[in-house]
């Protein structure tokens, strides 16, 4: 149900390479999202989908999936393709804050995360961007330490240490070990702050 205070003009579109968990983090944000997931780098994702979402503190707006971006292909359509969708999409959603969401795991760290990052970001124009670092769950300490631990990769990526993000796991409860299922409803709360905090 949508809340009437439901701000319907508010915008955060998410953006990321396939794999992601782009739309695992929509279903974290969106209970009745029940958005399709996948761990495969061809995306599940096959068109754009927008859904309510409640940021609690009397704020809501409207959450975007989009088809995931690849280093070849993006998604299920070839790059210049989709990139020119994408693009489209961006312009025609007047988003208030773009999300773009990165894999945590420094080995899947590649230079396409910084290319995408910032071309992305000079696509928006003055449009806030923010990082949502995800498949956290096998970190130990801190999720948000991740951050400061990585700033070398992130830096060579082309990714300012200003950068506002949130370091999460989108794994639901079920697949988390007993010992760390708190982590899903703190990824949640910490998600949902990062865009209240951010949205213009």
């Amino acid at each position: 149900m949508i809340l009437i205070y439901f701000q319907s003009q508010r915008n955060v579109v998410i953006i990321g390479q396939s794999g992601v968990g782009k739309s695992s983090l929509i279903n974290m944000l969106c209970p009745s999202a029940n958005a399709r997931t996948s761990n495969d780098i061809i995306g599940c994702t096959r068109h754009e989908t927008m859904y309510p979402c409640d940021l609690g503190i009397r704020q809501s707006c409207w959450v975007h999936d989009t088809i995931g971006l690849e280093e070849r292909s993006w998604g299920f359509l070839w790059a210049p393709k989709e990139e020119k969708q994408l693009k489209s999409y961006l312009k025609k959603s007047k988003p208030h804050l773009v999300v773009y969401c990165m894999p945590g795991v420094r080995r899947s760290l590649k230079k396409s995360h910084g290319r995408n990052f910032n071309k992305f970001k000079s696509v928006i124009g003055n449009v806030p961007i923010v990082v949502v670092v995800t498949n956290l769950e096998e970190w130990e300490g801190p999720l948000e330490r991740w951050w400061s631990r990585n700033m070398d990769v992130l830096q060579k990526l082309g990714i300012p240490e200003s950068t506002k993000h949130a370091c999460v796991t989108t794994l639901p409860k079920d697949y988390l070990e007993p010992s760390k299922k708190y982590l899903y409803d703190l990824s949640r709360e910490a998600v949902k702050a990062l865009i209240r905090n951010n949205l213009r």
